[in-house]
């Protein structure tokens, strides 16, 4: 079945592996959704930040004014008593009127405009100090803490601060003695630049964690649709890719199949082509060694005639005795003859049957690819000239060199010389450089288009394909070389002068696979 190809990845193949990518996914979109959220809480205790930062700025401005005028004087009301804590001259004064005036320094003032914050906007904010003038201006623990870090260089405090009556953001920054502010402070010891305190700004923590849960549940919802929508289009894409990648494997299949039936179509017909060779080439031999032993049947008939004669002579005996002689000895040489055939023979067809290792000489066995194509050759005007070494021994499969040369000889008959219509030569060259071997087979033919010298090696590629070509004869050889012998085939070609083929390849070779890759 389909579903047990290996040729199919396991992540195509098996649904359940889908899941660890929707695992992945979700991991993912978690990540990203808590960063999200993060910087979500983080914006939203900025934004606070800043509006703390803000007021206590407008608050030490409006404090600066005051202290450069020497403090502000207003009318005396419940809500604006005399400062008990502020003593120098002239603090309270009367109008010429009648209207009575107390003065109001910095702290009073940030005193009278923390009460109306608070009320209006639900911020406080306070002045403190670790030497308060006025008791009530003194650090809370927190406020505490705030003044040590600015005495140790920090320029503000940011913390959110869990009380009996909720949580509440909590910023401070530092106040430095300027010379305006030496009036009253001068009898604290104080010089220009000291930090003498700070102003707190505390408002509570439930509004910013109520946009913020809104915020964050806007974005889970957001990214809750983006997950469906990814995830739900990811599984669909993997299924229709799953049925492509099916349909594709059968298809390769059903072609591996095919390409494999004319594989062996071809190697039945060059074994068809080697016996048409073999039983026309012993016919010969046979035929003479047949007439021979005929002929011997004749001459002891008349030599038993000759014995039952009363006189014989010796001269006619012996030319009948050197009758027999000769005629045993042509009979003799055409069955070794015969013999030496049906050696080849066996040892071409066994090595293409059973493609075994073994050591064997490449002079030998080109002799035999030569051998079985002969009776196709013979009547074709081409001629084969073969250059190698007596003593080039190999070790590996012999079949395969024999398909391989066997393939080039029938291409170049084929397409170099017109199926034989045109006379030329092959030369098949051999040498080797230690443990590499080298062939050289090269024909003086028609050449190759370069159009099409770049697909020579691909299945099913042919020029001659209304003549009866299958296109798998080079590429055969290009598996053959590359895949059985891993070794490297190259071609060089050009119109009107012909093709050759370099191929190189370890002189120790055992396929891993006794079968030609199709």
């Amino acid at each position: 079945m389909l579903s047990g190809d290996s040729s199919i990845p396991l992540l195509i193949r098996k649904r359940r592996w889908w899941l660890a990518l929707l695992a992945l996914w979700v991991a993912a979109v978690g990540l990203t959704l808590q960063s999200h959220t993060a910087d979500i809480r983080q914006q939203s205790v900025q934004v606070a930040t800043e509006g703390a930062r803000n007021m206590f700025r407008m608050v030490v401005l409006a404090r600066n004014w005051n202290a450069s005028h020497g403090g502000v004087y207003v009318p005396v009301t419940a809500k604006t008593p005399p400062n008990t804590h502020l003593e120098i001259p002239r603090r309270d004064v009367m109008t010429t009127d009648g209207v009575a005036l107390t003065l109001v320094n910095p702290a009073y003032m940030t005193r009278l405009i923390a009460e109306m914050a608070q009320s209006d906007s639900g911020a406080v904010f306070r002045l403190t100090s670790r030497k308060p003038i006025r008791p009530q201006n003194a650090p809370d623990e927190w406020e505490s803490r705030a003044l040590q870090a600015f005495e140790s260089g920090a320029k503000e405090v940011l913390n959110v601060e869990t009380t009996e009556h909720g949580d509440l953001l909590r910023y401070m920054a530092p106040l430095q003695v300027e010379q305006a502010c030496m009036q009253c402070h001068e009898h604290q010891g104080y010089k220009v630049g000291d930090i003498r305190g700070g102003i707190s700004v505390s408002q509570r923590y439930e509004p910013i964690q109520t946009h913020t849960r809104a915020s964050t549940r806007q974005a889970a919802q957001n990214y809750g649709v983006v997950f469906c929508l990814v995830a739900a289009l990811g599984w669909l894409l993997l299924e229709l890719l799953r049925k492509r990648w099916f349909d594709l494997a059968g298809k390769i299949r059903e072609l591996e199949d095919t390409r494999g039936e004319l594989v062996q179509s071809e190697k039945m017909a060059s074994l068809g082509r080697m016996v048409v060779g073999f039983a026309h080439e012993i016919n010969t031999p046979i035929g003479v060694a047949v007439g021979a032993v005929s002929q011997h049947e004749e001459i002891l008939a008349h030599i038993g005639q000759m014995l039952s004669m009363e006189e014989v002579s010796e001269e006619s005996l012996r030319a009948e005795l050197e009758s027999l002689r000769q005629g045993g000895a042509l009979a003799l040489s055409n069955l070794r003859r015969a013999a030496s055939l049906v050696q080849s023979f066996k040892r071409t067809s066994i090595d293409q049957a059973s493609e075994q290792v073994r050591p064997f000489l490449m002079q030998e066995l080109i002799s035999d690819v030569l051998f079985t194509l002969q009776n196709v050759l013979k009547r074709l005007p081409i001629k084969i000239t073969v250059d190698c070494p007596p003593d080039v021994k190999l070790h590996g499969v012999p079949g395969l060199l024999e398909q391989l040369l066997t393939n080039l000889i029938m291409n170049a008959v084929q397409h170099a010389f017109d199926g034989g219509q045109r006379a030329g030569n092959i030369g098949i060259t051999v040498t080797r450089e230690d443990d590499t071997v080298l062939i050289s087979f090269a024909d003086d033919g028609v050449g190759i288009s370069p159009a099409h010298i770049g697909h020579i090696f691909e299945p099913f590629f042919t020029t001659r394909r209304g003549d009866g070509g299958s296109g798998l004869g080079l590429y055969i050889c290009y598996n053959i070389v590359t895949v059985k012998l891993a070794g490297t085939i190259q071609c060089e070609s050009s119109l009107g002068v012909g093709c050759s083929f370099d191929i190189r390849f370890p002189a120790h070779f055992a396929p891993a696979s006794n079968k030609v890759p199709v």
